[in-house]
Order: structure tokens, then C-alpha cells, then sequence
């Protein structure tokens, strides 16, 4: 089984701060989130993006099981390289609403580094990561061209089970109407 969870909420909005870390409530929801892996599984292989609000959520689990997380820079958030904050909003609103067919090179190159973590993986493990990174992985389970194609909460768990020769979607987590940041 593999389980993707979504950081807990950023100190600052992703058109503010290119690296946040968490805000309390973030912090709390890594505690949370936390908790229910420890009860749910028996310790496995940590994995985190390099961002500070993902290895901070990662943080309380790799306490508890006495772990270090292993950082992927595949599964950090969507690139945004050159876009001034201002613009960052608007970009990704657009982004949002568009396919995967019309998108750049860079964005291309950036959803199958994520779709080949996901597809190479052998064993159970945990990933801290970000929406975006979450919502490439269920549309591409689902079979949908769709760059957005739901909204995992803070802290949401995403389960895929990867025992077979196609990954399934075993549950979707926590969906929220939430801001991306």
C-alpha cells in the first residue's frame, strides 16, 4: 500500500512564499495525521518532498517510528519557475482548469517524475507531498487528462494499492474546498 498524504497548512499562501513552513494548525494536523498511521500500519519507508511544510508534516511520524525520511525532489510541488508571486494565483487558476495535453515541457517532465515514484515503487511507504503532486496521481489512476480532479485536504491520506499490475485508488481521503498554498 502506498499512502500519499498532503502537508499540513502552510504559514503562508504559495503566491507569498516559494517555501513555507507550517502554520500551528499545520503543525497540529501533522500531529493528527500522525497518529492515525501509527495506529492504522506498522512502521515503513518515509519519503518527503524537500519543502519545508512536507518534511515538517512527515516530521511526527518519523518521530514516532523512529525513522528519517528519505527526500524526493519528484514529488515537490508543481513548478512555477519565473513566475513572479503576483502572477503565481492567476497561473495556477488557469493550470487548474486545463489539461495535461496543453501543457508545457517542464510541467510534462515534472508529472512523470511523479507518475514513475509512484509506478516504481515496490513495498509499502508513506509520501508527504502537496495538492498538486496528489491531484497528477488520481487522474492518472482515473484515466482522466484533467490536471485538477479533486481537493485533498490538509493532511488528507491518499491510499493506492500497488500489490497489483495497475494501481487502484483504495481511498481518496479527506476532501475539502481548500486553497492551495
Amino acid at each position: 500500500m502506498l499512502y500519499f498524504i498532503r502537508h499540513g497548512e502552510a504559514a503562508s499562501s504559495w503566491d507569498q512564499s516559494t517555501d513555507p513552513e507550517l502554520s500551528e494548525l499545520g503543525r497540529k494536523q501533522a500531529q493528527h495525521a500522525a497518529r492515525i498511521m501509527k495506529e492504522e500500519i506498522e512502521p515503513i519507508s518515509i519519503f518527503s518532498s524537500p519543502l519545508k511544510r512536507a518534511q515538517e508534516t512527515a516530521a511526527p511520524l518519523a518521530e514516532y517510528w523512529n525513522s528519517v525520511p528519505k527526500i524526493i525532489p519528484n514529488i515537490a510541488e508543481i513548478p512555477s519557475d519565473g513566475i513572479p508571486f503576483d502572477k503565481r494565483r492567476e497561473w495556477l487558476n488557469e493550470i487548474m482548469v486545463s489539461g495535461w495535453k496543453d501543457q508545457a515541457d517542464n510541467l510534462l517532465e515534472w508529472r512523470n517524475g511523479i507518475l514513475d515514484i509512484v509506478k516504481n515503487q515496490r513495498g509499502d511507504a508513506v509520501f508527504f507531498t502537496h495538492f498538486m503532486v496528489l491531484n497528477t496521481i488520481v487522474g492518472a489512476i482515473d484515466n482522466v487528462d484533467a490536471i485538477m480532479s479533486y481537493r485533498p485536504d490538509n493532511c488528507s491520506i491518499l491510499k493506492i494499492d500497488n500489490s497489483g499490475s495497475e494501481l487502484s485508488i483504495v481511498d481518496r481521503g479527506l476532501e475539502a474546498s481548500t486553497v492551495v498554498g
